[in-house]
């Protein structure tokens, strides 16, 4: 194992996966990439109970994008900052799109050989009618997948 895809979105799950991640990178004296996923809001969101939301959209998109951006990397840039990966190569990158395709799709493409990512408490209700990222990363994903509870 020499490349771990780490996976956050800074809740406590996440940050708490991170940590571990590190933990087992250095065990193994892996490559560790974080990674955040940018997810803008969609018009069909709000469509779906009866708001009309497309002109503010399409008038702010990009701006919208550009701040969430920034502040995703923001948010990052503080989590990885306060691990202690000693000298492993660490890498961070913030993607754009839904967060469980992007995280399989980089896996694939970069030869990834595990993600470490949280999970977040949800129901089972709520995981019946919502599913859950980590659940799509698990069953997509072309490599091993440690799911840290938060």
């Amino acid at each position: 194992m020499k490349k771990i895809l780490i996976p956050v979105d800074g809740s406590k799950a996440s940050q708490n996966a991170a940590e571990k991640a590190v933990a087992m990178g250095r065990l193994v004296n892996a490559d560790l990439t974080f990674i955040t996923v940018v997810n803008l809001p969609s018009e069909d969101k709000y469509s779906y109970f009866g708001m009309n939301v497309e002109n503010a959209f399409a008038a702010n998109r990009k701006e919208m994008l550009a701040k969430l951006i920034r502040e995703e990397t923001r948010m990052l840039d503080i989590i990885v900052r306060n691990l202690d990966y000693g000298d492993l190569h660490v890498d961070k990158k913030v993607i754009v799109g839904k967060a469980a395709e992007e995280i399989v799709k980089m896996a694939a493409s970069d030869n990834f050989d595990m993600i470490v990512m949280g999970r977040h408490g949800f129901s089972n209700i709520e995981r019946f009618f919502v599913g859950s990222t980590t659940q799509k990363v698990v069953s997509a994903a072309p490599c091993p997948v440690t799911v840290i509870n938060g």
